[in-house]
């Protein structure tokens, strides 16, 4: 009988007991029979007596890869017991090869099916297979399945092996294939780390629960029913909540909540999560939102009403985690504390919260993703509700594709999903498509509806006149008709750039009006100031004039009463049209002033949406005449959607990072990149194409004279690299301090895009993680200079 237990996984821990918790986590997590197989394999070449060594810290040049060795035994164990395990995964072959990418890439991320094993990394397996005596891999397997065939792993090289990172196989089901691949891939990478960190999840989910409706209910009854708007917000919430019941007795999962600007969707969105609580039992909830500046709010939002507890998490690239402080104060007298920081931060990772409030990168990056480190958090997108808010923002050829991909995704892991927006683009699926999407899609249907499309029509909600001036304006003429404006007014344009050359015809007036720009050139908490401000102005009846771009235009609570947007696509034009009289409190109605600009004789709409947007902008200048009411834009819109849908190519996107030999357009067909199990190439998206828009370069602004934040990230960079590289416990726990120093600094930090004709400003030192500081170059008025006079001569 050989001895199993001499075996280590870890250092501290042995293979026999790392591979139970390991299996153990994965049944949490899925029943997927290629995520229990790649938990049973995947440590399974750790057996190695040089991977063993390795553990010891003894020397050895031997071969010591484990987990293309514990592929190689999945194909072994594969070639000697095939029968029973294609009955184990349904017959379906290509499923073998999905587990030996899975066991063969579970440190690093998934490979394309088309070749998913390195050729130079096989030849070296197979020198040392050649060499090598055997080790019990057979007892190994015996402990947990039955009637286990003979498995010969040593001497002559399993053929099936050195040709299965070549030959690709036809994928039947491809939709199911590339999901259940990426959940079990997710499942054994997150219960691996489980279990090799200790980590045991604090998430009190049912606790939560317990409490959301009744904190919801107190919260409601507490503010003032007694306005119209108010009146009007409590109909369309309860409407939707009468909707949803029948709705989920049906077995739906996914729902489309289209309702006016300004009409309270936050508290219907939460409201409606608290329904399927109710009636499906307890549930993570993730807020997905597609700004920064949105999920801030929504936070302090939600913190109101359930209090600032550890149940709401905002986990964004600026949030700051609320415990580490706490831990990290404590670490010199309770260095046992040391396992809490790891713990937080892994909580942060794989989103092991009750309530998460979070961006659209996080979420929809995710279900593309092939990324070790962003799938972490993918098992516990199951059996969650999905609060997706805004979702116009998504790219327009996307649209559709991402609700059936959530759609598809809530089917298979008991979640629900709701679709929320003002301007509620067309999921049907398109039949003029080059592949057959309902056999895609095989159980796909667009969502539900929650809440009449007639409310678009209550006289509340026409609050505004849309105007469009038909003929061009370049800047002087544009800040003149500003200029004559006896009311505040928002201005929204397409570029930084116009809105600096806008700002400037005002630099240097006689006026007593404060004019305020805004864009992403200022520090987060410089652009939340100035929001502060023109609220605080407006509320006193104060003139002002902000000049934005349209990182203004979506979420953000600001009522003016006249807001000038330069032209955009329809519901850009409409979400901008939601700061104007949001509140319905003039008088008279709000005034929506649409306009060309031009610079150079160009109309500078024409060279942002241009190639294939330039559609979405035709359809805004052809229909968009003269003068509209808001409540006449519903319409419009329904057949802008319409319009998208038919027009475009479903599921295809373009980026500068698919851009390949052939593919000079950098286009992406993602159906037919999943047929070919295609995840690394799937996995370059970004829903923020960083080519296209010049390289990002952050910059911290000190606050004073007496702010050395910047400082602090160099004294922790020292004390970093002099960490030694074995000593991982001390080099994580530092660099988790560094993460969290750095979220700190990010309401200082401003994230710019510099494309090859700007001038780089100069900063103040090289920079630290990828920061600079910059004292000089900065104002609150002006953010960061760009041009020749930043530079000195």
């Amino acid at each position: 009988m050989v001895d199993l237990s001499k075996y280590k996984s870890h250092p501290d821990k042995q293979l026999l007991v790392h591979a139970a918790n390991v299996t153990a986590g994965i049944k949490r997590r899925t029943s997927s029979k290629i995520a229990e197989l790649s938990a049973v394999f995947h440590d399974i070449g750790k057996m190695n007596p040089n991977f063993q060594k390795k553990l010891l810290n003894e020397k050895t040049n031997g071969y010591a890869n484990h987990a293309y060795l514990s592929a190689y035994a999945f194909l072994s164990f594969c070639a000697a017991n095939m029968s029973s395990v294609l009955k184990e995964l349904n017959g379906d072959q290509s499923a073998i090869r999905v587990i030996t990418a899975i066991v063969a890439h579970h440190h690093g991320d998934l490979p394309n099916m088309e070749k998913i094993l390195s050729r130079d990394e096989m030849l070296r397996l197979k020198s040392f297979l050649e060499k090598e005596i055997e080790f019990p891999i057979q007892d190994f397997l015996n402990k947990y399945m039955e009637n286990v065939n003979g498995i010969h792993v040593f001497g002559k090289t399993n053929e099936n092996f050195m040709k299965i990172g070549l030959c690709p196989k036809e994928i039947k089901k491809p939709l199911e294939l590339f999901q259940d691949t990426q959940f079990s891939f997710a499942s054994l990478i997150s219960a691996d780390k489980e279990d090799a960190s200790g980590y045991n999840s604090q998430s009190a989910i049912d606790e939560f629960c317990e409490r959301y409706s009744l904190d919801l209910i107190n919260y409601l009854n507490s503010l003032s029913g007694d306005s119209e708007i108010n009146r009007i917000r409590t109909k369309i919430r309860k409407e939707a909540i009468n909707n949803i019941y029948p709705l989920l007795i049906q077995g739906k999962r996914i729902f489309s909540l289209t309702s006016p600007t300004g009409s309270g969707k936050t508290l219907m969105l939460l409201s409606l999560a608290g329904e399927i609580i109710k009636n499906k039992g307890n549930m993570r909830i993730i807020y997905a939102l597609p700004f920064l500046s949105i999920t801030e709010q929504v936070e302090k939002e939600c913190n109101k009403i359930f209090g600032e507890s550890m149940s709401v998490a905002r986990i964004d690239s600026k949030s700051e985690n609320k415990l580490f402080a706490k831990y990290q104060d404590q670490l010199d007298e309770k260095p046992e504390v040391i396992n809490e920081i790891i713990n937080t931060q892994f909580a942060e990772d794989i989103f092991d919260y009750p309530f998460i409030i979070t961006t659209f990168v996080k979420v929809f990056e995710t279900f593309l993703s092939n990324k070790n480190s962003t799938l972490l958090k993918l098992p516990n997108f199951a059996n969650a509700i999905f609060l997706v808010d805004e979702i116009q923002s998504l790219p327009p050829r996307l649209y559709g594709f991402f609700i059936a991909l959530l759609d598809s995704f809530c089917a298979q892991h008991n979640s629900f999903a709701i679709i929320s927006t003002a301007t509620m683009p067309n999921f049907e699926l398109p039949t003029n498509n080059n592949h057959n999407l309902k056999e895609f899609f095989q159980s796909y249907s667009a969502p539900p509806e929650l809440v009449s499309f007639s409310n678009f029509q209550e006289d509340i909600f026409d609050r505004y006149d849309i105007i469009r001036i038909q003929q061009t304006l370049n800047v002087e003429e544009l800040s003149e008709l500003i200029k004559k404006e006896n009311s505040s007014s928002l201005v929204i344009l397409n570029t930084i750039d116009d809105t600096k050359l806008l700002y400037n015809q005002f630099s240097g007036t006689k006026s007593h009006t404060k004019v305020l720009l805004l864009n992403t050139h200022f520090t987060p908490n410089d652009r939340t100031e100035k929001i502060r401000l023109c609220k605080e102005m407006l509320e006193n009846n104060e003139k002002v004039i902000l000049i934005s771009t349209q990182l203004i235009e979506a979420g953000v609570d600001i009522d003016f009463p006249v807001v000038y947007r330069d032209m955009a696509p329809l519901p850009n034009v409409v979400q901008s049209s939601g700061r104007c009289n949001r509140n319905g409190k003039l008088p008279l109605k709000g005034r929506v002033v649409l306009i060309s600009l031009n610079r150079n004789d160009v109309m500078r709409a024409a060279l942002i949406y241009r190639g294939i947007d330039e559609l979405f902008l035709k359809y805004s200048l052809e229909k968009v005449v003269g003068k509209i009411t808001e409540t006449s834009c519903f319409e419009l819109q329904k057949s802008f959607f319409d319009l998208i849908q038919y027009h475009t190519v479903f599921a295809t996107h373009r980026s500068e990072v698919f851009k390949t030999v052939g593919n000079e357009m950098g286009e992406i067909d993602f159906i037919q990149k999943m047929k070919e199990g295609a995840f690394n190439d799937i996995g370059k998206f970004k829903l923020i194409d960083e080519v296209k828009f010049g390289e990002e370069f952050r910059y911290f602004i000190p606050r004073n004279n007496e702010d050395y934040s910047f400082e602090r990230l160099e004294e922790l960079y020292s004390q970093l690299i002099k960490i030694p590289l074995r000593d991982f416990v001390a080099k994580r726990l530092k660099l988790i301090e560094v993460e969290n120093h750095i979220r700190k600094m990010s309401g200082q930090i401003a994230q710019v895009r510099i494309r090859k004709n700007d001038i780089y400003p100069i900063p103040d030192e090289d920079s630290c993680f990828g920061i600079y500081k910059l004292s000089k170059s900065y104002s609150f008025e002006n953010g960061i200079d760009l041009s020749n006079e930043n530079q000195i001569v």
